[in-house]
């Protein structure tokens, strides 16, 4: 019997087999929607099989030490410099380790690696890598940064072949953005190609490897390049400094590259690769991506073109590419793809456990979800190695800059699984604002009671720009707090420190209002606490 390819699709996911996405794709049964939701269920299920490796791996000795970073393993080396995921006791979470390959390294280098750190100090922007600090320790030159888990656009491309049309779009969307503001920074890259642009599991894209750019003025009067030459523009290849303009022909370049699965001119060497430039060998892009909007090929040409001064700037293309990707981004099966979300994330949480709190993020909006302790002496921050007992009232923390819908959902270690969040009836969104559940502003006396029960408390906080309409059906069946309802499981009630008969379900119906639609975008926060016995 021939089975949906969705179906085999997420029964892959399920059980832990990366789906086979070039031949999902070739057969052109889903369209872009389902294709963007079963990558999302890939990433979610494998980010919660992943934490158990990367918590035993922090828990793990350290290889050595770095000043005060505890390295832990190899992940990534080039010619000069090795990264390393390392573990930041201050901070308490894992970093990624940049550090030159021999100690006593030559000036040049060390300064090249000062200098990185310092150009990606300079920009925070979801789309480019964070840089959390340098130093030189033991003679060795390091910088350390965020810990980006997922695979090179490189990677993606040698494994599953050209991006669908409509997945190369919002790639290439968040790639532009990222430039956009190493550009408002007065910075070049340099070196933009799909070996520096990471998918990050849950699909945020982060442009990485500030080593080749610099101010634009400096690379100007140094007139060094050390770039990738197929991403070259042929300024550049005739001995002109890298700049603005050379970035967004790189970024052409890199777009070409995704929906063709071909760079737009080859050659072996810069001779013939400059030779095929002059010549204008390289086929338009509809003819070798017919499917492709006559708006973005055009955009992507102009990116191309030979001419600097005619090329976009990347914040030019960035809004491009987002008018395209929302006109694309229209699902029209979700229905289809939705019934199995539940599963997939149930197979996920199987294999989760206890350890910090860990974000999994989407590059959209800023937003942040914490757990307090409320007591007699204030609220108590609670940390990955809290422990949590019979009695305490937990409140959650949520800031956001922009308006969101928050889910919470708790599970502990018999199974059983509670909606903590929305209470019973509510359905609107939380303000663009500091505010902590279950009461809100109206109610701040509420907080979820812990009752008895023992091992380990998990919990899932979703924040998303809109509602989701798929999440809430499939929580539907799930029991949900109630405020003085009886307790069935461990976090199953929401009591107040005020008398009951000032809240009602219909104050806290009122406590939220509807947003308008957003574009669809989400977080995810996962928690695990031990609950231990009662004293």
């Amino acid at each position: 019997m021939h089975r949906d390819p969705l179906d085999r699709a997420v029964d892959a996911i399920a059980d832990g087999v990366p789906p086979a996405w070039t031949a999902i794709e070739s057969t052109h049964a889903l369209d872009d929607g389902e294709l963007a939701g079963l990558r999302l269920l890939d990433d979610v299920a494998a980010a919660f099989r992943g934490r158990a490796s990367r918590d035993a791996s922090k828990r793990a000795a350290p290889l050595f030490t770095w000043g005060t970073l505890q390295v832990l393993e190899l992940i990534g080396e080039g010619a000069y410099a090795q990264v390393w995921r390392a573990f930041d006791p201050w901070l308490d979470r894992d970093v990624a380790l940049k550090l030159e390959r021999e100690p006593h390294g030559g000036s040049d280098r060390k300064r090249i690696t000062l200098d990185e750190a310092r150009r990606l100090a300079r920009i925070r922007h979801p789309n480019v890598l964070a840089c959390h600090g340098c130093a030189v320790h033991e003679g060795r030159t390091g910088l350390w940064t965020e810990v980006v888990d997922g695979r090179t656009l490189a990677a993606i491309l040698a494994d599953d072949g050209a991006f669908s049309v409509g997945e190369a779009t919002r790639v290439g969307r968040d790639v532009a953005r990222g430039l956009a503001a190493i550009h408002a920074a007065g910075l070049v890259h340099g070196d933009v190609k799909a070996g520096n642009v990471m998918r990050e599991r849950g699909g945020r894209i982060v442009l990485m490897d500030f080593g080749a750019g610099g101010e634009e003025r400096l690379l100007a009067e140094r007139r060094i390049v050390s770039a990738t030459p197929a991403y070259l523009a042929p300024e550049v290849l005739d001995g002109a400094p890298q700049s603005r303009h050379g970035d967004v022909h790189a970024f052409g370049v890199l777009a070409y590259l995704l929906l063709t699965g071909s760079a737009p001119y080859t050659g072996t060497g810069v001779p013939a690769l400059r030779a095929a430039q002059r010549a204008g060998t390289r086929p338009p892009l509809r003819s070798v991506c017919p499917e492709l909007g006559a708006d973005v090929a055009a955009l992507i040409e102009r990116c191309l073109d030979a001419d600097p001064v005619q090329r976009p700037d990347a914040d030019a293309v960035a809004r491009g590419l987002a008018a395209a990707a929302t006109s694309r981004d229209l699902p029209r099966r979700m229905d289809r793809l939705a019934k199995w979300t539940v599963r997939c994330l149930a197979v996920a949480l199987a294999a989760a456990v206890p350890g910090s709190a860990w974000p999994w993020l989407l590059p959209a909006w800023s937003a942040d979800a914490a757990f307090v302790r409320s007591g007699g002496h204030g609220d108590e921050p609670l940390q990955g190695t809290s422990t949590v007992r019979d009695g305490d009232r937990l409140r959650l923390r949520v800031s956001s800059n922009r308006s969101s819908h928050v889910y919470v959902l708790n599970e502990d270690a018999a199974g059983n699984a509670v909606v903590l969040y929305p209470l019973a009836g509510d359905t609107g969104a939380l303000p663009a604002a500091a505010v902590t559940l279950p009461g809100g502003a109206r109610n701040p006396a509420l907080a979820w009671e812990v009752t008895p029960g023992a091992g380990r408390e998990e919990f899932i906080v979703v924040a998303s720009l809109e509602r989701l309409p798929a999440l809430e059906a499939a929580l539907a069946s799930w029991p949900h707090s109630a405020i003085a309802a009886t307790p069935t499981r461990s976090l199953g009630r929401v009591v107040s420190d005020e008398p009951m008969s000032l809240v009602t379900g219909e104050h806290l119906r009122a406590l939220l209002a509807d947003v308008p639609r957003e574009d669809p975008t989400h977080h995810v926060w996962h928690y695990a606490f031990v609950h231990a016995p009662s004293r």
